[in-house]
């Protein structure tokens, strides 16, 4: 079975707490099928744009987003054990999977780590430049006065 359609950004609560959905909503394509060791497998890819914090001008950049995964239906933990590594466990108690709760878990972990604009306006400095015009005192060598012991050795 295959399901496909695009779900609101409204439905995706802990999405708005680190990101922006800008598009009307999460396209999604979600196959349900069992693979050749008769695991219940859901294979789904998602696509959408969110706008992330510029991690150098603290502005909104947008950023496309995109994941594609696979997951195997399991009914605990012990049963999550024995599947392969290439499959994430969910695990399902009941009869029912609320497959939101799934799809904003794959769109967090496909976020990226930062996100910024290919050319910012921002220019880094590490202090004003009148900071650095002043002229500093010079600060005392405690070496000078080894150089004036070896000095006074040689003289004598």
């Amino acid at each position: 079975m295959t399901l496909e359609g695009e779900i609101s950004a409204d439905s995706f609560k802990r999405i708005a707490e680190v990101a922006t959905i800008t598009a009307s909503g999460v396209r999604v394509s979600l196959k349900f099928f069992s693979d050749e060791d008769r695991f219940r497998v859901i294979a789904g890819t998602i696509a959408t744009e969110v706008d992330l914090d510029c991690q150098r001008c603290l502005t909104p950049v947008g950023v496309k987003v995109e994941s594609q995964f696979e997951v195997a239906i399991v009914a605990s933990d012990e049963s999550a054990k024995d599947l392969p590594s290439y499959y994430e466990p969910v695990i399902v108690e009941e009869d029912n999977l609320d497959l939101v709760p799934l799809i904003e878990e794959e769109l967090l972990l496909a976020l990226p780590m930062y996100a910024y604009h290919d050319q910012c306006d921002v220019k880094m400095s590490y202090g004003d430049a009148e900071d650095t015009a002043e002229v500093e005192e010079p600060t005392p060598n405690p070496f000078q006065v080894l150089a004036n012991l070896k000095v006074g050795k040689t003289k004598n």
